[in-house]
C-alpha cells in the first residue's frame, strides 16, 4: 500500500517499507504494522482512490497530492502522456511479444521429413521445387532461395523461402499446417 505521506515534507506515496527505512535511517526501529493506517509522528495515511480511465497504451496515470474531501485526505491521480522512451519501450516489448509467438509458432522437420509430408501429401517432387526456385526471376533472389532450399538440413515453417515456396505452389497457411505436423509424425 503506497498511500503514505510525510505530514513534514509534504511527500506522498509512502509505503510502510519506506516509514521503516526512515525510521532505520535514524537509528531508530519502529515496529509498523504492513497494513498501517492512521498517523505515527510525522506520517499519516490517506483514504486510496482508483485510477482514472486512460487508453494505456498512449497514457498513464500518475498519483498527485492527496486532498482533503469530505473531511478524509483522499489520494489523487492525473493522467498525462506517455513519454518518447515509455512509448519506445512499449512498442520494443510489443515486438518482442509478436516475435516470441512467432518462435513458439515455429515448426522445424529435416528435409527428408519435409520432402516426404509434400509428396505424401501433395504430390510434390524435390525437381517440382527446384522448378519452381528456377521461375525466380530476380537472380538474387533466386539464388539466395536455392542456397537456402538445398543447403538447409532443417525446414522451418515460418522461413521466408518455405514461404515464398508455398505461395508459388499454391500452398495456403492451413495447407503448411498440416504438412509440418504430417512431417514431424514420420
Amino acid at each position: 500500500m503506497n498511500n503514505i505521506r510525510n505530514t513534514e515534507t509534504g511527500e506522498f506515496g509512502l509505503s510502510v517499507v519506506d516509514m521503516r527505512s526512515y525510521f532505520a535511517q535514524e537509528g531508530r526501529v519502529a515496529m509498523i504494522a504492513d497494513d498501517f493506517t492512521g498517523t505515527l509522528e510525522q506520517f499519516a495515511s490517506y483514504a486510496p482512490a482508483n485510477q482514472p480511465e486512460h487508453d494505456p497504451a498512449t497514457h498513464k496515470a500518475i498519483q498527485v497530492a492527496p486532498v482533503e474531501m469530505g473531511g478524509v485526505l483522499t489520494q489523487q491521480w492525473t493522467v498525462v502522456p506517455l513519454t518518447v522512451e515509455e512509448l519506445a519501450q512499449i512498442e520494443a516489448e510489443r515486438l518482442a511479444a509478436e516475435q516470441a509467438a512467432r518462435d513458439a509458432a515455429r515448426v522445424s522437420v529435416t528435409k527428408r521429413q519435409a520432402l516426404l509430408a509434400l509428396y505424401d501429401l501433395k504430390g510434390v517432387k524435390d525437381s517440382d521445387i527446384d522448378a519452381q526456385i528456377a521461375l525466380i526471376p530476380d537472380e538474387t533472389t533466386r539464388y539466395r532461395a536455392q542456397v537456402s532450399w538445398q543447403g538447409s538440413a532443417a525446414i522451418e515453417s515460418d522461413s521466408p523461402t518455405v514461404l515464398m515456396l508455398a505461395a508459388a505452389l499454391n500452398l495456403s497457411e492451413q495447407d503448411l499446417a498440416v504438412l509440418f505436423e504430417y512431417a514431424q509424425s514420420m
